[in-house]
């Protein structure tokens, strides 16, 4: 056999070595869940075998093994506290900025940090071997998608934050928890029932001014479903639609001078940085922020964010610092 001969089979075996059978997504025509409140993923079955079926950026399909994925990396905290609350934490192999993480038993865990979009260490990717990176995708694509696909690195986009509805947000744990192998729609329905609206008329401000701009969140949005159910009245208009809309400055300030709450104000984390922020503002309320926990864990129980948002508008707060909120002095 001369040397081209070799060559061309060598490359055939080659070729050969690297096919692999492609999923049949047609197989899996049973529906397993479908959400009542997510509007971005369905689940299917094919008798003991599951399809995750997200649809944002775009449609997708991927096919989960029986006892779900073993070696996942989250790219956002969100995804981590879903592995928590699963009891799947062993099996996170790799995260974004792993250290700023509330989690002690992430802390205690010494995560590998594989970095963040624009910043990657793909080399550090590579070598925790994942067989699934939980990706986001804000207004599209994530730009690391290209170089995981070069790379052959399976991800999945789980698009929790476009819910604008807090149960919805919430109702993505099964999904992830499909992912690893745990059914978790057992502690959905029970953070469905616990999630109790009430309806009052608590006089309410929200946000500082940043960059120059006082931000109020769309009315459909999650952040303003969340304070209407929790009792709060905004003293302002809320804008049409999900996303938040700057105001006047002075008639955020009126507004602010006639409310009783005010939640959410920026970066501060005291009184006095509060005022050094926002000087004009004539406020003698109660100053409440969000904790990280907000961002992390907050997002799948809504029913104890409510909770507390309830706790703070009625001003029966058993303590100063809750778990998703606390207190500025």
């Amino acid at each position: 056999m001369n040397r081209i001969a070799i060559i061309l089979v060598s490359l055939c075996c080659i070729a050969c070595v690297r096919v692999e059978k492609q999923p049949d997504f047609d197989e899996f025509d049973e529906v397993y869940y479908q959400p009542q409140h997510a509007s971005g993923f369905k689940l299917f079955s094919a008798g003991d075998r599951l399809m995750l079926e997200v649809y944002s950026p775009d449609t997708a399909r991927i096919v989960i093994p029986r006892d779900g994925f073993q070696r996942v990396v989250c790219m956002s905290s969100t995804y981590i506290a879903h592995l928590e609350a699963a009891d799947r934490l062993n099996r996170l192999v790799g995260a974004s900025s792993p250290q700023y993480i509330s989690s002690e038993k992430v802390r205690e865990m010494s995560v590998p940090d594989v970095g963040y979009d624009g910043a990657m260490n793909y080399e550090q990717l590579l070598a925790v071997k994942p067989e699934l990176v939980m990706l986001y995708g804000i207004g599209g694509p994530s730009p690391i998608v290209s170089k995981l696909e070069e790379l052959d690195v399976p991800y999945v986009y789980l698009s929790d934050f476009e819910e604008q509805t807090p149960l919805g947000r919430a109702e993505w744990v099964i999904a992830t928890g499909a992912l690893v192998g745990k059914d978790m729609r057992p502690m959905f329905e029970s953070v469905e029932k616990s999630y109790k609206p009430v309806s009052d008329s608590v006089r309410v401000m929200i946000n500082a001014p940043y960059s120059g701009s006082w931000f109020i969140p769309g009315r459909d949005g999650y952040m303003a479903r969340l304070l209407s159910d929790s009792g709060a009245r905004l003293m302002v208009e809320e804008p049409e639609g999900v996303e938040s809309r700057p105001i006047d400055s002075e008639k955020a300030l009126y507004a602010l001078s006639k409310a009783g709450v005010w939640l959410c104000p920026g970066a501060s984390t005291s009184l006095t940085e509060l005022s050094a922020a926002v000087p004009k503002a004539r406020f003698s309320g109660e100053v409440w922020n969000q904790t990280p926990r907000f961002y992390e864990d907050g997002s799948i129980r809504p029913d104890s964010v409510l909770g507390e948002l309830k706790m703070i508008m009625k001003g029966t707060t058993p303590a100063d610092n809750l778990r998703y909120f606390y207190r500025l002095r």
